[in-house]
C-alpha cells in the first residue's frame, strides 16, 4: 500500500485529465483545461507545469495526446485521438485516499446521527464498501488511523429523527410554517410564523434560518437552534424566498 496521499491525489488528477481529454470534442488549452480540474476535483490551485507534466505522463504512457496550435490562435490546446488506439477508457477506481477522506467526513457529521441525513450517509456508505476487497478495507483501516477525529456532540439529534425532513419539505415547497419552542431555561413554549430559507450547519449545532412573521412589527431575520423546536407545522401559504446572510446575523438570533 502506497502510504503518501499525494499519489492517490495524483492519480485522481491524471485519469479525469484523461477523461476530461477524452470527452473533448475540440482541443482544450492550458486555462480551459486547470480550470475544469479544479472544478471536478476541488483544486485549490495546479499549475501550468503540473498539467504539462501530467500531459506528457499519458503520453509516455501510449495516450495518443498532441499539443497543437489553436486555429486563429497563439494558444495551444491538447487533445486525445479516441480512435488511434480503439481502446475504451476502463472505469475510474475508489482510491484509499477517497475512501479515507469520506470515512473522515463521516466521523465529522456524528452530531447528525440518528437523523435522516445519517441514515443517507451510512446507505452510501454501505454502496461504496460492498463493492471493495476485505484487502483494499483493511488498507483502508490502516491509512484511517492517521486521523483521529473527535465529535462535539455525537447523536445531538437523534430523539428527533424527522425533525431536518420536516424542515427540509418546507424549505423545498417555499411553505410557511409555525414553529413551536421552548427556551433552555424550560420557560412555556412559545409559536411563532416563519418562512424558512434554509438549515445552517456549524457543526455540532444545526439551526434553521428564516424570516420571522410578526404582525405590525415587521418581518426580521431570524436564526433558531433546531434543538430547542418542539413542534413543526406546515401551514397552506407559500412564499418567495428572500436571501439571508447567517454570517451576518448573531449564533441566537432566534424569537
Amino acid at each position: 500500500m502506497t502510504r503518501n496521499f499525494a499519489r492517490y491525489e495524483q492519480f485522481l488528477r491524471i485519469f479525469a485529465l484523461l477523461d476530461i481529454l477524452a470527452a473533448a470534442r475540440q482541443p482544450l488549452d492550458d486555462k480551459t483545461l486547470i480550470g475544469m480540474l479544479k472544478e471536478r476535483l476541488g483544486l485549490s490551485k495546479l499549475s501550468t507545469r503540473t498539467l504539462h507534466r501530467d500531459c506528457e505522463f499519458l503520453v509516455a504512457c501510449g495516450y495518443p495526446i498532441t499539443h497543437e496550435p489553436l486555429p486563429g490562435d497563439r494558444r495551444f490546446g491538447w487533445s486525445l485521438d479516441r480512435y488511434a488506439t480503439g481502446r475504451k477508457l476502463p472505469p475510474e477506481g475508489t482510491t484509499i485516499l477517497e475512501l479515507v477522506a469520506f470515512r473522515v467526513a463521516r466521523e465529522m457529521l456524528r452530531a447528525l446521527e440518528g437523523t435522516i441525513l445519517w441514515t443517507g450517509i451510512e446507505a452510501l456508505r454501505q454502496k461504496i464498501e460492498s463493492g471493495l476487497t476485505p484487502q483494499l478495507l483493511g488498507q483502508v483501516e490502516e491509512a484511517g488511523s492517521v486521523f483521529s477525529v473527535r465529535c462535539a456532540d455525537p447523536a445531538r439529534y437523534a430523539a428527533r429523527p424527522r425533525l431536518l425532513s420536516a424542515l427540509g419539505t418546507a424549505i423545498t415547497d417555499r411553505r410557511e410554517i409555525e414553529l413551536e419552542t421552548r427556551s433552555s431555561a424550560g420557560q412555556s413554549a412559545v409559536k411563532q410564523r416563519v418562512q424558512p430559507i434554509s438549515l445552517v450547519i456549524r457543526l455540532p449545532k444545526v439551526q434553521l434560518l428564516g424570516w420571522h412573521i410578526a404582525t405590525g412589527s415587521g418581518d426580521r431575520p431570524i436564526l433558531v437552534d433546531i434543538d430547542v423546536i418542539e413542534k413543526v407545522m406546515p401551514l397552506d401559504v407559500t412564499f418567495e424566498p428572500r436571501p439571508i446572510d447567517p454570517d451576518s446575523l448573531p449564533g441566537d438570533a432566534g424569537v
